[in-house]
């Protein structure tokens, strides 16, 4: 595949979701109006990203946080192996929504991250979560009630491994039956006249620095060879052990094996969501895998000044009331109302 594919376009969150929206048509032509449950009389809806889709994408990064917050330290995002020493997943909210905000029944997540928050993302009742040892990792799938609810995909979850390498030989053995499984169904819906079926990818999340540049290479030219339907997610580094990949250099690593790859800011859930759509669409059709980068981008200040971090929640919010997607007082009502079931 070309590097210039679109997965590999650089995007730049909601400014560039604007602009594409403009180059595909402005206007009423191109945009419809919508009643807003959100509290807002009208909503502008945006073609490349459903104003209700926003609000889900929102409310899973919103709810996951102040559950996170809320679990005891034991329970709270870690690490999957022996270098589990990471103590929470705030900050990586829309990094862990966002890319799997479009998968379906048919696709797969790996994830790199364990613990109560991101159980809850993958489809883990809220109650199980709360009640020690109730937990678990099943795709039991919750009644969609506002507040109650993380609403982030619909993915079965592949089993974590402690190796990382060996979870993602894994999640490549499972692409390789997805693809296998979409060649035989194209088959039979040809035969029978029938609707084609969606096919199914792959997600893998892994942490910034977790395999060496070797391993890369020889995933991710296996990957490119096979034409697997995977998107690998790379969450930034968090102050554990970087082994032998910089910033941006795993995209490197990548584009250098033939895989198209793109680094993304880690707080733009908007940017992470339109990479991720794009990547995983391309998958589906048998264009094979790509991968986001996801890096904590700073503002610069003036001179003398610290760099300012941005906040992916805080910075989703001033987005949905810029463009009317939500109110002040939609996400306040919604974050008491989640507070509440939390505290029972």
């Amino acid at each position: 595949m070309q590097a210039g594919n679109a997965a590999t376009q650089t995007l730049t969150g909601a400014r560039q979701v604007e602009a594409d929206a403009k180059r595909d048509g402005s206007g009423a032509e191109r945009e419809k109006t919508e009643a807003n449950p959100a509290g807002t009389k009208t909503a502008r809806e945006n073609p490349l990203i459903p104003n209700q889709r926003l609000r889900r994408i929102y409310l899973a990064m919103a709810q996951a946080r102040a559950l996170e917050k809320a679990l005891p330290e034991a329970k709270r995002g870690r690490a999957i192996g022996p270098d589990a020493n990471r103590t929470t997943t705030v900050g990586l909210e829309a990094c862990l929504v966002s890319a799997a905000a479009d998968l379906g029944p048919g696709d797969l997540v790996s994830d790199a991250l364990e613990g109560g928050a991101v159980d809850f993302l993958r489809g883990t009742a809220l109650s199980e979560v709360l009640q020690p040892g109730k937990a678990d990792r099943s795709r039991k799938r919750r009644a969609s009630v506002s507040g109650m609810a993380a609403e982030c995909g619909t993915a079965a979850r592949l089993p974590g491994a402690e190796d990382a390498s060996e979870r993602i030989w894994a999640a490549l053995g499972a692409a390789a039956a997805l693809k296998a499984a979409a060649v035989q169904a194209k088959v039979e819906d040809k035969a029978e006249g029938g609707k084609e079926r969606q096919a199914g990818v792959v997600v893998a999340y892994l942490l910034a620095g977790g395999l060496t540049a070797t391993q890369w290479k020889k995933i991710l030219k296996f990957s490119s060879h096979h034409e697997l339907p995977v998107v690998f997610a790379i969450l930034p580094e968090w102050g554990g052990k970087a082994r032998s990949t910089r910033t941006g250099g795993v995209s490197a690593l990548a584009l250098g094996c033939g895989v198209p790859a793109i680094v993304v800011d880690a707080h733009d859930a908007v940017a992470i969501y339109r990479v991720a759509q794009e990547s995983i669409g391309h998958a589906r059709i048998g264009g094979g895998p790509a991968l986001m980068e996801c890096v904590p981008f700073t503002l610069g200040g003036a001179a003398g000044k610290a760099r300012v971090k941005q906040d992916a929640i805080t910075g989703l919010e001033r987005y949905m009331v810029r463009h009317s997607v939500a109110t002040r007082a939609w996400m306040e009502r919604e974050a008491k109302a989640f507070a509440k079931r939390v505290a029972r």
